[in-house]
């Protein structure tokens, strides 16, 4: 009998991934949601605190040096009620744009929260969640590669949703250290989650077709960043108050919990609900992993001489600090240099995701063309992604530095340029991330997470550091830094960055022969017929 050929059936090796029937597109829309409840649940921190904290109160203390003393709220806040209807008559003569320059550092925009923590006590809650992912980023990548993915990411968004549910008990009872052990164990899950999702990537989807897997998957970011903070605005502002704005993120893991259980599985092959045609489709189009029963060691030495590694752990740290800026600081800059109300906010706060989500889609969706049609090389592709990527913010965080409460329109341009320019960095280093060892995926993913999460970390002290009031000046400081370290990264990944397999991976170096997947001839049903 004749076997047939890759030349005799062409056709018969492509399975469109945009596809209503697609099982692997029903796997990554599941991983997007997965995505959405972490950032719902986590991202928002910054518009939270704003809700939660008092700021008036806090530049007060600050500006003063003083020391916030038990017992001392109350007085602390009723001087500033005493103070309210000067301020605002202030503010209200200040329509035009050389009336707010003058107010700025003046008249502090307040959401009306009750709490009296410190800048730094407030840089600190923020980072917390980062410590707790730095702490356990190793281990859960070994868990990752030696246990069901699948069980590890239900694990991850449990701890989640048990974690936002009990924030406003820790805050209200405890105090910030209360709320800084809620974001701890919030840190420690999203580090779960991470190299689960991407295990999940490499059993599911083909080479060919990760960058626009991973623009949809990681759009549960940006679909957080649109709704969520408008949501989390108008509960902020509503009679709820701020605790709901934790109660109603849980309610989001808990659905997310019911539907995973129910309708994913680790791999292709012991799925339910997957047509023959894509089966075989996958068999033949995703690098084949080591078997489990083989004991796989890591190539710690190679990995860690290798130019293609150190280039992607350098914009990995790139990487966090923009997730940080995007995610968790864009609402604390229109609240300290626009001076926007808390509803306004949220709607200003949502646009820059919109942006990010269009351009990593269009982006992504045409990186794979290019690279399926053979035009660029993989390579090429996440190195020119990158690059493009980091240049692009580095120019926007240039002009955003000139940025005031007079120029609201033209910063919101400027920040949503600079979101935007981010999304493309999903077709660059975190393809790469995806590509080059997908046997070592979950110590991979876990080391550029371990390192990627000193940027997260450093963002919120850095901006602890420079913020006191919150003025455009401060911003400024912060925005050329983001200047030089987004222009380095690009420079570097273009230089020594990569998206094909390294030989260091492990069937690279054992030579690991593709499974004999058979695939079904053209005779077959099509996707019209099932």
């Amino acid at each position: 009998m004749e076997l047939c050929t890759d030349d005799a059936f062409p056709e018969k090796q492509h399975h469109p991934f945009l596809h209503i029937r697609s099982r692997r597109l029903h796997v990554v829309l599941m991983l997007m949601y997965a995505f959405f409840c972490m950032c719902q649940m986590t991202a928002h921190i910054g518009l939270s605190l704003s809700c939660m904290c008092n700021s008036t109160a806090v530049a007060l203390m600050n500006t003063n040096n003083a020391t916030l003393v038990e017992g001392t709220e109350s007085t602390i806040l009723m001087s500033i009620l005493e103070n309210k209807t000067s301020e605002s008559q202030e503010l209200g003569g200040g329509d035009d744009g050389e009336s707010c320059t003058k107010l700025e550092g003046k008249v502090i925009k307040d959401y009306g929260g009750t709490f009296i923590w410190s800048v730094s006590w407030q840089g600190y809650i923020v980072s917390a969640a980062f410590l707790g992912g730095f702490i356990f980023s190793y281990p859960a990548g070994v868990l990752v590669d030696r246990f069901s993915a699948r069980h590890i990411l239900s694990v991850a968004i449990l701890m989640l949703t048990i974690a936002s549910l009990l924030m406003p008990v820790l805050s209200i009872y405890i105090g910030e250290k209360g709320a800084f052990a809620g974001r701890f164990v919030m840190g420690i899950s999203e580090t779960m989650l991470i190299p689960s999702i991407n295990s999940m990537v490499t059993k599911w989807i083909p080479i060919n077709e990760k960058s626009l897997a991973a623009s949809v998957f990681t759009a549960g970011n940006q679909l957080s960043g649109m709704f969520g903070n408008i949501l989390v605005a108008e509960l902020c502002a509503s009679s709820f108050g701020w605790s709901s704005i934790f109660y109603s993120a849980s309610l989001f893991g808990i659905s997310w919990l019911v539907l995973w259980h129910l309708t994913v599985r680790n791999s292709p092959h012991n799925t339910r609900w997957i047509h023959k045609r894509e089966l075989d489709y996958l068999a033949n189009n995703i690098p084949p992993k080591h078997p489990s029963s083989v004991v796989k060691k890591t190539p710690w030495r190679d990995m860690l001489t290798s130019k293609v590694f150190w280039s992607l752990m350098f914009n990995s740290v790139m990487g966090n600090m923009m997730i940080a800026l995007i995610f968790v600081y864009i609402p604390v800059y229109f609240k300290d240099v626009l001076m926007l109300d808390v509803q306004s906010n949220g709607f200003y706060s949502a646009i820059p995701h919109i942006s990010n989500l269009i351009a990593k889609l269009i982006w992504g969706y045409l990186m794979d063309k290019m690279r399926h049609k053979k035009i660029l090389s993989p390579s090429a592709t996440v190195k020119l992604s990158q690059f493009a990527s980091m240049m692009g913010i580095s120019v926007s965080c240039f002009f955003l530095r000139y940025m005031n409460c007079a120029t609201p329109f033209y910063a919101l341009v400027l920040l949503s340029s600079v979101s935007a320019f981010f999304g493309l960095s999903i077709s660059g280093f975190y393809t790469s991330l995806l590509s080059i060892a997908p046997s070592h995926i979950g110590t991979l993913t876990s080391l550029a997470t371990v390192i990627g999460f000193v940027g997260r970390m450093f963002t919120p002290l850095m901006i602890s550091y420079y913020k006191t009031v919150g003025t455009a000046e401060e911003w400024g400081h912060v925005l050329l830094i983001y200047v030089f370290a987004s222009a380095t990264g690009g420079i570097i990944f273009l230089l020594f960055g990569s998206g094909d397999v390294q030989n260091w991976d492990y069937s690279k170096r054992h030579n690991t022969a593709r499974p004999n997947a058979l695939v079904a001839p053209k005779s077959d049903k099509d996707l019209e017929d099932f």
